[in-house]
């Protein structure tokens, strides 16, 4: 064998090892951004799922304690004195949910999650007893507006999660025949739990 043929199956043989190094390597960096996105999602649609359940839980027991404030009569109201340190603790955990959203979340999901947050915190301070000259008007409109907001949140969250159909209908609450039927006392049923 010539030194011609030696010189051409050494340079095929680096050749081949140059290729299969960066054909593994560009192999390894595809998986790796695969299984990022997938851990990305997964984590973030927790972090999304985790904060909508505790702003709800503060919707919720802000809604009954205004309720037993006299505020609206959609609800079985709960006392202050047994809805306040609930609605403290509820309050408590959205806020450590709320972290995993500013970390995970993309920036139009993370507004929305403000907003939301923001409205819920009026709902909060009717509950509180904090608005003056608190009225059922005003608090129509709080509810509302956090029922809009909670609506704009899922949608951004869905769209940051490539979920097609990302729009939701209008989550407006309480829907229309509750504010038509008879006042509802403690005693009775809670409200349906699909807001």
């Amino acid at each position: 064998m010539d030194v011609t043929q030696q010189l051409i199956t050494v340079g095929a043989v680096l050749a081949g090892a140059v290729l299969s190094f960066l054909g593994t390597g560009l192999n390894d960096r595809a998986r790796f951004r695969r299984e990022h996105a997938a851990k990305l999602f997964e984590q973030r649609s927790s972090a999304y799922a985790g904060y909508g359940r505790a702003i709800k839980a503060c919707y919720q027991l802000s809604y009954r304690i205004a309720a037993g404030r006299g505020l609206h009569a959609q609800s079985p109201p709960l006392s202050p004195e047994e809805g306040l340190p609930q609605l403290e603790a509820a309050a408590a955990q959205r806020e450590r949910d709320w972290e995993h959203v500013l970390l995970l979340g993309d920036p139009a999901s993370v507004e929305a999650a403000r907003t939301w947050h923001r409205s819920v915190w009026l709902m909060e301070w009717y509950a509180h007893d904090g608005i003056e000259e608190a009225d059922a008007a005003g608090w129509e409109e709080a509810v509302a507006t956090a029922s809009r907001a909670r609506t704009e949140f899922y949608a951004a969250a869905r769209r940051s999660l490539d979920i097609p159909d990302a729009r939701l209908t209008d989550g407006t609450w309480p829907v229309e025949w509750m504010m038509k039927r008879k006042p509802v006392t403690a005693t009775d049923e809670v409200s349906p739990k699909g807001h």
